[in-house]
């Protein structure tokens, strides 16, 4: 008998496979050119490896003492920009003075896996990127990540990806980093919302944004694990980085206004 994560994922995969995504021609090319190391050809025999993430431990330099800068500060923004020109909140950051093992590509994986998240199915993307200008002096940036919700830390999914996720919703979160000449952070910033399954599209769920930020924060603040390292989050509350209300907002989904600061510190080393 197949286990229930594991059916669930080959199901899942059932339904990708058929239909390979289309990625944005500009967003390639921006990957090609200035981040090459993000890509490499599939290895079928080891998933994981389709997308070979960097390693390079980066610390925020001593100017940005909290870990990040506002991105209004340059003319940035706290709301990406959806395909259909509406606008989605980046509503959780996670500071570059954080442990330093989680401010690489694969040391964010790892704490994501930490927390519930894993990358999408197979690594396969369907639908658009969504971009951001985080105020470093990059203008508009595709989004580097998008990870999905598993069931727990070392499910399956945490390995082939969030398979479950992809058909029946949850919470997810795509990913910037803050670290162009004007705001050189290293921040990682954090658009989240919890959305609805396939068969409605995975709209947004309803409060969706607040919602799915606050359970990310939740997970983070209890502290987690994953390959013998642990983690736990401290959290601070910011008002002023995003509006209110609704106006503008995909899905005419109403904001608090809150982004969470995340300092997360290695507890297992303490």
């Amino acid at each position: 008998m197949i286990p229930r994560g594991w059916a669930a994922a080959l199901l899942a995969a059932s339904v990708v496979w058929g239909r390979v995504p289309t990625i944005e021609p500009g967003a390639v090319r921006h990957v090609q050119e200035h981040e090459p190391w993000r890509i490499e050809s599939f290895n079928a025999a080891k998933v994981n490896d389709r997308v070979r993430l960097d390693t390079t431990e980066r610390c925020a330099p001593g100017a940005h003492s909290a870990g990040w800068a506002d991105p209004g500060e340059h003319g940035g923004s706290m709301l990406d920009i959806v395909g259909n020109g509406f606008r989605e909140p980046i509503n959780v950051i996670i500071s570059g003075q954080s442990d330093k093992g989680i401010m690489s590509d694969q040391g964010l994986l790892d704490y994501a896996r930490s927390i519930g998240f894993s990358f999408e199915c197979l690594h396969l993307h369907l639908g658009g990127l969504q971009h951001a200008n985080l105020g470093d002096g990059r203008g508009y940036t595709p989004q580097l990540f998008e990870y999905r919700s598993i069931l727990f830390h070392d499910s399956p999914g945490a390995w082939i990806g969030a398979c479950w996720e992809s058909l029946a919703g949850g919470n997810h979160f795509r990913v910037w980093r803050q670290n162009g000449t004007l705001a050189d952070t290293g921040a990682w910033f954090l658009a989240v919302s919890k959305e609805e399954d396939v068969f409605q599209e995975h709209t947004i769920s309803p409060n969706g944004y607040d919602v799915g930020r606050n359970l990310l924060v939740d997970a983070a603040t209890r502290g987690s694990s994953f390959k013998g390292k642990s983690w736990r989050a401290s959290v601070e509350w910011k008002t002023g980085l995003l509006p209110t209300g609704s106006q503008g907002i995909n899905h005419n989904i109403s904001l608090d206004g809150r982004v969470a600061i995340l300092h997360v510190r290695r507890t297992d080393l303490q």
